[in-house]
């Protein structure tokens, strides 16, 4: 089973999220919408207030600090408002609104002036990752010669399972604030562990209608496949993310297809990946965003090869015969958890680990954003 998974930093969305970022993008697109909470709230003083210069009384150089202390968030991985409300912008340190100077995500400038701090809208990412996991199999066929044409119904599976490791290429942009596309190309190489054990009476039932070989219809018969592969294999998704404060959701969907070398027919298979998680502020040494979620992965496919079973109908040595079958991942859902540490605003690394079910896996990733 072949399985793919390309998400840096992916997380969960909830409702909650769809409304308010696109409540955000609805607010700064309206005609005639102005930034009004920074001109007519604190900020501002009323003419009982003024002196006779017009200077504001009561202003202190202690509340201008505090106001661009809510300065653009270099090290933002995902959209989101830090400790401040919708409708009061990012500043810069000359107390002006920050101009968004990028050409996507659409609506950027727009929500930076809704007080949201956007991530640079574009990345390169290297992902490497290994996979296991267990395997159900059915709708068996052995070929006594040539072509495996024979079903076999009464048969063990016993446990198989598969092992995969891989290298990808991801490119990703911020489409919309709430809104990241991305697409991976790499390779993928793996083998997979088939035992299974089949009654005599149901690989030769001429022979045991006939009773030539009495002793074999009996019997069990044994045999491993192991067969290796690798391939290239390609995917596109996106992931929908929004930050609040410290927290953070993303969903991310995936749908990968795998060429293969021993398989006649491409892979496909749907992923999705919910996570939520908090973002803890480093200073100087960046953003570290740790997160816990859940891994959806179906894919099914037909896999043909050889396998040797012990000795049969009293020949001595063994047998090896074609066969052909469907694999199926066990279980559709994985618990997942993994960090992000954003070092600079161009550069981060991330490790996720995948446990629970029938399936682990390990990914990690480097990135630049620019």
């Amino acid at each position: 089973m072949i399985q793919l998974r390309s998400a840096l930093a992916s997380l969960d969305s909830t409702p909650s999220f769809s409304l308010c970022a696109c409540l955000a993008v609805v607010l700064a697109v309206l005609p005639g919408h102005s930034i009004g909470a920074a001109e007519d709230g604190g900020g501002a003083c009323d003419e009982a207030s003024r002196g006779v210069d017009g200077a504001c009384a009561g202003s202190s150089d202690t509340s201008s600090e505090e106001e661009l202390e809510d300065d653009l968030d270099i090290f933002v991985i995902v959209p989101h408002l830090e400790d401040r409300e919708l409708g009061e912008p990012n500043l810069d340190d000359d107390g002006e609104v920050v101009i968004w100077d990028h050409p996507l995500p659409f609506f950027g400038q727009a929500v930076t002036e809704l007080g949201f701090e956007l991530p640079l809208p574009f990345g390169i990412s290297i992902v490497p990752a290994t996979f296991e996991q267990d395997l159900t199999l059915r709708d068996l066929k052995l070929g006594l010669q040539g072509e495996a044409d024979r079903p076999i119904e009464a048969v063990n599976f016993q446990n198989p399972s598969v092992r995969n490791t891989a290298l990808q290429l991801k490119f990703d942009a911020w489409l919309f604030p709430f809104m990241n596309i991305f697409a991976t190309v790499g390779r993928v190489d793996g083998r997979a562990t088939i035992p299974l054990t089949v009654l005599g009476g149901d690989l030769f039932p001429e022979l045991c209608e006939t009773r030539v070989a009495p002793d074999v219809c009996e019997r069990e018969l044994s045999g491993t496949a192991k067969p290796d592969y690798d391939g290239t294999n390609w995917s596109v998704g996106t992931t929908l993310a929004m930050g609040w404060d410290q927290y953070f959701v993303v969903l991310p969907i995936v749908y990968a297809v795998s060429d293969i070398d021993i398989l006649d027919t491409d892979v496909d298979a749907l992923n999705v990946s919910p996570r939520v998680g908090i973002n803890i502020e480093l200073e100087r040494y960046g953003d570290l965003s740790l997160f816990v979620g859940g891994t959806y992965l179906k894919a099914e496919v037909e896999v043909a090869g050889a396998i040797t079973f012990a000795s049969l109908v009293g020949q001595g040595g063994s047998r090896t015969l074609n066969y052909s079958l469907i694999e199926e991942n066990k279980d559709a859902w994985n618990l997942a958890l993994g960090g992000n540490w954003q070092i600079t605003p161009s550069w981060g690394v991330m490790l996720e680990v995948g446990t629970g079910g029938s399936r682990t896996d390990v990914i990690a990733g480097v990135t630049y954003r620019f």
